[in-house]
C-alpha cells in the first residue's frame, strides 16, 4: 500500500557504492539504507502522482534538500538538514520500493530516455557525484589532474576529467586492471602506489611543479599523505570516496606555506543528476544514441 503522493517500483539495476560496503560492514559514515544507485519500473503510482505512470522506466535520486534554508539557498543542498532524513523504502536493494513524497513532489524521479538500459541508469546517480566534486574543485580546461583510486568513481572522474579537456591525467591504484582501464577511457599515466614512488613520478612529469588538484576516489587514508606531496603550490586536495574513520597524520606547516586547499564534496543534487542523465548515452561518454 502506497500514499497519494508515493510510487513503487520494481528494482531493474543498482550499483554497489563503496559506501554499501562499508555498511555491509557495519563500519558507515552515512545513513545504514542500502542501495541508491537505482534504476527500474514503476508498478504503482499514487493517485496524486502526475510525474510518472505505470511502467514507466526511471532512476530516482533518494535524497532531497528543503531548497529553501541556507545552505540550499547557496549550493550546498547536500548539506541540508532534510537532504539525509528522505531514502527509499526500504532500501535500493530490494525487489520493489517506495518513493515517498518528498522525492516525488520534488520531482526526483527522471524517466529513462528510450535508448537508455536499465545498467546505463544506475550509473546516472555516481556520475552525478563526480560531476558535482569536479564543479567543487574549479576544473579548468589544461588543468592537471592526480586521481587516487581508479575504481568505477575514479574511472568516471577519468573519463569526466578528459571530457573537460584536463592534462595530464595521472590515475593512481595497486591493482593492474584497473590502471590498465584508466589508460583506455583517458588517463596519460599511471602509477602504483605501492611499488613506485608517486609523488617524484608526478613531480618528474610536470617539470617540479606538482598536479594542479588530486582527487582522492578512495577510502584508504594513505592516500591523502601522497596527494598533497604531489599537488603544486596553491593546489588542491579534492575528498570524494568515503573516508575511513581513521586519523591521518598531516604537515600542517607544508599545506601552510605551500598554501594548499582542502576541499570535500558529499553526494549529489537534482542538478548534477538531470546533468549526469543528458550526459549518459552520448557519443563522447562512451556510446551513441
Amino acid at each position: 500500500m502506497i500514499g497519494v503522493n508515493e510510487v513503487l517500483v520494481r528494482m531493474r539495476s543498482c550499483g554497489v557504492c563503496g559506501t554499501d560496503i562499508e555498511k555491509f560492514h557495519g563500519d558507515f559514515i552515512t545513513s545504514p539504507v542500502l542501495g541508491h544507485e537505482v534504476a527500474g519500473e514503476v508498478e504503482e503510482v499514487g493517485t496524486d502522482v502526475q510525474i510518472v505512470k505505470k511502467g514507466d522506466r526511471v532512476i530516482v535520486h533518494h535524497h532531497i534538500s528543503c531548497r529553501s534554508c541556507f545552505y540550499c539557498k547557496n549550493g550546498l543542498e547536500t548539506l541540508c538538514e532534510a537532504y539525509p532524513r528522505s531514502n527509499l523504502d526500504p532500501c535500493g536493494f530490494a525487489e520493489y520500493f517506495r518513493i515517498p513524497e518528498a522525492p516525488v513532489k520534488g520531482e526526483t524521479v527522471y524517466k529513462l530516455p528510450p535508448s537508455m538500459s536499465f545498467e546505463e541508469g544506475s550509473l546516472v546517480e555516481p556520475t552525478a557525484c563526480c560531476i558535482r566534486a569536479l564543479i567543487k574543485s574549479g576544473i579548468k580546461a589544461g588543468d592537471s589532474f592526480a586521481v587516487f583510486g581508479v575504481g568505477p568513481a575514479g574511472l568516471t572522474h577519468v573519463q569526466l576529467l578528459r571530457l573537460h579537456g584536463t592534462a595530464p591525467i595521472f590515475a593512481i591504484d595497486v591493482l593492474e586492471s584497473r590502471r590498465r582501464m584508466a589508460l583506455k577511457v583517458g588517463a596519460d599515466l599511471t602509477f602504483d602506489p605501492a611499488t613506485e614512488d608517486v609523488p617524484a613520478r608526478i613531480l618528474d612529469t610536470t617539470e617540479g611543479a606538482g598536479a594542479d588538484c588530486a582527487i582522492i576516489a578512495t577510502g584508504n587514508p594513505k592516500a591523502v599523505a601522497l596527494a598533497i606531496s604531489s599537488v603544486r603550490k596553491a593546489g588542491k586536495i579534492l575528498l570524494f570516496g568515503s573516508p575511513a574513520r581513521a586519523p591521518v597524520p598531516l604537515d600542517l606547516a607544508r599545506l601552510f606555506l605551500r598554501e594548499t586547499s582542502i576541499l570535500a564534496r558529499y553526494s549529489t543534487s537534482e542538478t548534477e543528476m538531470q546533468m549526469a542523465l543528458d550526459l549518459i548515452g552520448t557519443e563522447q561518454f562512451g556510446r551513441s544514441n
